[in-house]
């Protein structure tokens, strides 16, 4: 693992602010910038790269397959989480009666909308499972499930308060049904280890904006082999079919084979830019290693919330347990089911951090600090000084 003092050099706003803020947005790298800068100067000089690009699509899509430890024929690359779902929700053969089970209330919107589009298009039941203190209850999504239940939709860590979702339980009961289990694992990969053989999950979606310290407009979508051939692709583009060795520009025939695997998911053409700097910032992800960067954060996020709780502060999820990934939430957990607004005393705190250069945000009515592998303990220590001289 590279020395944390040259770590930090690659990312030149840890040296003027304490940035806290990877759930929102992540912060990307000095290499990662430098990725990017020859493609930009071949378009710029009217060079055409799109062979060489294509190429580098691929080792792409092969790297986040190692990173994730899943085969390349199982991702499809997509421009956000949010593609990926819909992706799945729309490949699905619906029939009146299915259902769907998810937790509303702990979900990105965008792993919400799509379910309500399906319900109303296709006569679903959704089937909603209440927060258990900020937590998705793993026995209550369990219970939901039955013989007419299709998917599992939920995040792998909620957007707010961040917990660790429990897998296990709900993977096993899903492989018994025929269910397909499909993670939001935006919050989570990159900052805490992932492996979807160990998760259990049948898809997994994620955009490189966050924890893989990538550009807005890319992402990544996996699908277990075992799943690809009974799903049927909602869109078709040229990247989506197999036309063997023939050229972008021939001509299409009668008839179309789709490409094997995840791949005949990709729709369009793809984000050159995204595509460079994803491979170059999960470069230097392997290079530290996710489980070392899972044990960082995990640590970090522990010191944090309990010098919160020493202070008083209401930290949603209390003591730090199992729950406890890259993410500390303080606030009152009820705000999530109650939609009240945020509270003055949330808003200062908020105020106070922001005046000192601490960069953080306000998530349904809680302070959401989100960590990766350049935060240290220093500025831990620091944020619990900051905290305990507030002015309340």
């Amino acid at each position: 693992m590279l020395p944390l003092d040259i770590l930090r050099k690659e990312f030149p706003a840890t040296t003027n602010a304490i940035y806290m803020d990877v759930a929102n947005q992540g912060l990307i790298s000095r290499t990662t910038l430098a990725s990017i800068e020859p493609h930009l100067n071949n378009r710029l000089h009217g060079l055409n790269d799109e062979e060489s690009m294509l190429e580098h699509v691929e080792r792409t899509r092969a790297r986040f397959a190692q990173f994730i430890n899943s085969a390349q024929d199982e991702i499809a690359i997509t421009k956000n989480a949010s593609e990926g779902i819909n992706i799945i929700a729309n490949a699905i053969d619906w029939r009146p009666g299915d259902n769907v089970v998810l937790c509303p209330k702990l979900e990105h919107a965008n792993n919400v909308l799509p379910w309500i589009q399906i319900r109303d298009r296709y006569k679903v039941e959704l089937r909603v499972v209440e927060p258990d203190n900020g937590s998705i209850p793993p026995d209550a999504i369990v219970k939901a499930i039955d013989s007419h239940t299709r998917v599992v939709a939920l995040a792998t860590v909620t957007m707010v308060p961040g917990f660790r979702t429990v897998m296990e339980q709900i993977s096993e009961a899903c492989r018994h049904y025929g269910v397909f289990l499909l993670a939001d694992a935006t919050q989570s990969v990159g900052i805490l280890h992932t492996d979807v053989s160990r998760l259990g999950v049948d898809g997994l979606v994620v955009s490189t904006v966050k924890g893989l310290m990538g550009l807005y407009g890319s992402g990544f979508l996996y699908c277990r082999k075992e799943w690809t051939d009974r799903l049927s692709p909602a869109y078709l583009a040229r990247f989506s079919v197999d036309f063997g060795n023939a050229p972008e520009s021939a001509p299409v025939p009668s008839s179309v084979t789709l490409r094997p695997g995840a791949p005949r998911f990709d729709i369009g053409h793809y984000n050159f830019p995204g595509m460079l700097a994803a491979y170059a910032s999960m470069g230097q992800l392997l290079e530290i290693g996710t489980e070392a960067i899972d044990q960082s954060v995990t640590s970090l996020a522990r010191r944090m919330a309990s010098g919160f709780l020493d202070l008083g502060l209401p930290v949603c999820g209390g003591s730090p347990g199992s729950h406890t990934g890259s993410i500390v939430a303080v606030g009152d957990p009820s705000d999530l089911v109650e939609g009240r607004p945020v509270g003055a005393c949330i808003r200062s705190l908020h105020e106070n951090f922001t005046k000192n250069r601490v960069i953080v945000s306000i998530r349904r009515g809680m302070l959401r600090f989100s960590l990766h592998l350049y935060n240290t303990t220093d500025e831990v220590d620091r944020i619990l000084e900051l905290a305990k001289s507030w002015p309340k």
